[in-house]
């Protein structure tokens, strides 16, 4: 993917113009367009995907199903996607916004939410089985480009490097994952 990654982003490009059918699209589904977004580097694609997944309310992410792939540095970003959806949608939960709450809320509902229980979200099992890759990973992140390049990060010491893609031995900037 990353070595045809401008044909990638453009076919990302062409399916923001395109609406989702809510009655068949899948946590799957959402989860294999998470994985294009994060190995493209496509920051606004992925806080969209993110989003839309909160507003599924219906959806899960325990019960996200395991896409049981082959090849293990796919699994191994896929088994990271639940782990960003639960620190992100958990933060918005403790700060009070459940997942089914509406976008927009009278001072009443703002109330009335705030006496609600907070359900947690919890990451799928298959997530925490997936083993780490034997070698190192490298993610590059494009919107810093040196010499016309993407910058990568040289080690796990780097502040800049996600804890969570760690975990799997995967290098790659901390993902901007949350919002209101």
């Amino acid at each position: 993917m990353l070595n045809r990654r401008n044909e990638y982003e453009a076919a990302l490009y062409q399916r923001r113009f395109l609406r989702l059918q809510p009655e068949t699209d899948t946590p799957l589904h959402c989860l294999y367009r998470l994985y294009e977004c994060i190995v493209l580097d496509s920051n606004i694609g992925m806080r969209n995907e993110i989003e839309y997944f909160f507003r599924r309310y219906d959806w899960s992410i325990n019960h996200i199903p395991d896409p049981a792939d082959e090849d293990p540095a796919r699994y191994a970003v896929f088994a990271c996607i639940p782990y960003l959806l639960v620190k992100a949608f958990n933060r918005n939960i403790e700060l009070g916004l459940p997942r089914n709450a509406p976008a927009i809320m009278t001072d009443e509902e703002i109330e009335e939410v705030k006496t609600l229980p907070k359900t947690l979200e919890t990451v799928p099992d298959w997530a925490e089985r997936v083993a780490p890759l034997k070698e190192t990973m490298v993610l590059p992140h494009y919107e810093h480009l040196m010499n016309g390049r993407p910058e990568t990060l040289a080690d796990f010491k780097d502040k800049r490097a996600s804890e969570i893609f760690k975990a799997k031995n995967i290098l790659v900037w901390e993902p901007h994952i949350f919002f209101i």
